[in-house]
C-alpha cells in the first residue's frame, strides 16, 4: 500500500508499505480520510526528533473497522463500525493516567510517532490503544471528512478546559489557523461576549471572520493590539487570552491585555528551545492564571462529536483542499505557500 513515511535518513517520501497484519490483539481501520495538521506541517518544514523512523505519518483520521481481533471484541469493537482513533495512548497505570490525564503519560506513545501512522490506506491499532478504548465510535451524521478533524478540535477543547469561560467573557486569541478559528466557537459556544483575533496575514484574518460569524479581527500590522482591546472590554483587558500560534513574543503581549485574574493558555508551542518571555510581576500582582497545554483525550474527543452530532460545531466548513496519497507532498506545499486552511488526504482514491 502506498503511504507518506520519514525514512531512515528523515526524509518525507510517498513509499510502497506493507499491508498491516490481522491479529487477536490488534484492530485494523480502512482509512477513509486523515487530516494534516500543524505538527505534519513542521515535521515537512523542519524535520521531527520524536519520530522513530522509518515510520508512516499522521494521526488524525477517520475510518471503518475492517478487522476487529478476539481484544477488540472483548471491548466491544466490531467490523463495519465507522470510528476515529485518539492518537495519543496512555499506558493507565502512571499517576497523570489514574487521574485521567493520559495526554501527559509518563510513557505516551503515539499514532504516527511510535506506532504506524494514518497517511495510508490502512491503519492498524495496537493492544494497549483498544485497551485504553482510544478508538471512538462515530455517530452516522459525521462524515468521515469531518471527523477527521475531532482531534484537533479536541486539542482546542482540552486546553479550554483549564480557562474556565462564562457568559460574558472577552476572550483574545493569537492566530486564526484552525485551531484559532475553533478556539473562537468554542468560546463562542461557552457565551463569550466577545471573542477577538489577532492575526497579522490579511489573507487569514478574513478568512477567520467569514467562518467564525461574530469574531473581532484585530491586524497587530495596522492596529495597536494593546489598545485595541482596550477600548473593546472598556479598558478592563481580556478574561481568557490563548495563545493558538509559535510565535514567543505574544507570551509577554498576553500578559498585558490580560485584565486582572486573567486567564492566559499558551496552546501553541514554541520552536528551538521554546523560551518565551513572561514577567512575574504582572503576574504577581494581576493574579494572571498561566496554563500549558498538550494534546488531548479521549473524553474530550466524545465532547466535540457530542456538539457536532448535536449541530452546534461544523469542522467541515475548515476544509479547503482534499487530495490522496500520491498527491500528498502537493499538499503541504499548498499548505505552506498558499495558507490553506485545512487539506483531508483521501488515501482510498
Amino acid at each position: 500500500m502506498k503511504a507518506l513515511i520519514m525514512d531512515e535518513e528523515r526524509h518525507l517520501i510517498v513509499k510502497d508499505m506493507p499491508k498491516p497484519q490481522e491479529k487477536d490483539e490488534n484492530i485494523i481501520i480502512k482509512v477513509e480520510a486523515a487530516s494534516i495538521c500543524g505538527t505534519d506541517m513542521r515535521t515537512f518544514l523542519k524535520g521531527n526528533a520524536k519520530i522513530d523512523p522509518p515510520r508512516i505519518l499522521g494521526h488524525e483520521c477517520a475510518g471503518t473497522i475492517i478487522h476487529a481481533g478476539s481484544l477488540a471484541k472483548e471491548h466491544g469493537y466490531h467490523e463495519g463500525e465507522r470510528v476515529t482513533v485518539a492518537p495519543a495512548i496512555g499506558c493507565g497505570q502512571c499517576p497523570a493516567c489514574k487521574k485521567g490525564h493520559t495526554n501527559m503519560c509518563d510513557h505516551l506513545t503515539t499514532i504516527g510517532f511510535q506506532y504506524e501512522g494514518v497517511f495510508a490506506p490502512y491503519v492498524e491499532i495496537p493492544k494497549q490503544a483498544i485497551i485504553m478504548e482510544n478508538v471512538i465510535k462515530l455517530p452516522d451524521n459525521i462524515s468521515y471528512d469531518n471527523a477527521s478533524l475531532i482531534e484537533p478540535a479536541a486539542c482546542a477543547l482540552n486546553g479550554q478546559s483549564y480557562m474556565h469561560i462564562e457568559p460574558g467573557d472577552h476572550v483574545v486569541i493569537y492566530g486564526s489557523g484552525i485551531i484559532g478559528c475553533i478556539h473562537a466557537e468554542l468560546a463562542f459556544l461557552k457565551g463569550a461576549a466577545k471573542v477577538m483575533i489577532v492575526e497579522p496575514v490579511e489573507k487569514r484574518g478574513k478568512i477567520a471572520i467569514e467562518k467564525v460569524p461574530g469574531v473581532i479581527w484585530i491586524n497587530p500590522f495596522t492596529q495597536n493590539t494593546v489598545e485595541e482591546v482596550m477600548k473593546e472590554t472598556d479598558n478592563y483587558g481580556a478574561d481568557v487570552v490563548i495563545t493558538a500560534t509559535s510565535v514567543p513574543s505574544v507570551h509577554t503581549e498576553a500578559q498585558i491585555i490580560a485584565a486582572k485574574m486573567g486567564r492566559i493558555s499558551l496552546f501553541g508551542g514554541l520552536p528551538g528551545e521554546g523560551k518565551g518571555h513572561l514577567d512575574s510581576n504582572l503576574i504577581h500582582y494581576k493574579e494572571l492564571q498561566v496554563c500549558g497545554v498538550h494534546a488531548t483525550t479521549v473524553h474530550f474527543m466524545k465532547e466535540i462529536i457530542n456538539l457536532m452530532e448535536e449541530g452546534r460545531l461544523n469542522l467541515g466548513k475548515y476544509v479547503e483542499m482534499t487530495t490522496n496519497i500520491d498527491n500528498i507532498m502537493d499538499a503541504f506545499a499548498a499548505i505552506r505557500d498558499k495558507n490553506i486552511m485545512k487539506v483531508v488526504v483521501h488515501p482510498q482514491e
